[in-house]
């Protein structure tokens, strides 16, 4: 396969990752603001706002951690790797990628198999089942693994 199909494939799940974090953000703002409206308008609350906020906060996160990833916005530690000699520095950069294959791995691994258990357990206001809000990390983290593979297989020989 070309760099091109790979830099498309990128690009796409890219502006998957900003166009689903925009709208999760987009419903969490409004939630917030409904929720302020009709406590301080109104003097009364609704219970569910309070989860709607929340679990568009952390699906907001999951998916946007793609689209961050192939912008380079993630914190990255290079005081070392750019003063090392070329060689040095590929031997580095594929023990990170090593390090960061496995870890996104685990996380999607352990994160669906957590997610397996909890079918039938039911969120207090809104009743939908918790595994609808713990797939966020195992669908945010494998988003973010396909990223940062296609980013690096398509970078120019760095």
């Amino acid at each position: 396969m070309t760099a091109f199909p790979l830099r498309r494939l990128a690009g796409g799940v890219e502006t998957l990752s900003a166009v689903v974090a925009s709208s999760l953000l987009l419903i969490n703002v409004g939630d917030v603001l409904f929720a302020v409206v009709l406590r301080y308008l109104f003097g009364s609350s609704v219970a569910w706002t309070e989860e709607v906020a929340r679990y568009s906060l952390i699906w907001l996160v999951m998916a946007g951690a793609a689209g961050a990833q192939s912008r380079g916005d993630h914190m990255a530690l290079d005081l070392l790797g750019p003063r090392l000699p070329r060689r040095a520095r590929r031997t580095v950069r594929g023990l990170v990628l090593a390090v960061q294959v496995t870890v996104l791995i685990l996380l999607v691994v352990l994160g669906a198999k957590n997610v397996a258990g909890t079918w039938t357990m039911k969120t207090m206001a809104l009743g939908i089942p918790k595994a609808v809000v713990l797939s966020a990390l195992p669908v945010g983290m494998a988003l973010l693994l396909v990223q940062l593979l296609l980013g690096r297989a398509t970078e120019d020989g760095r």
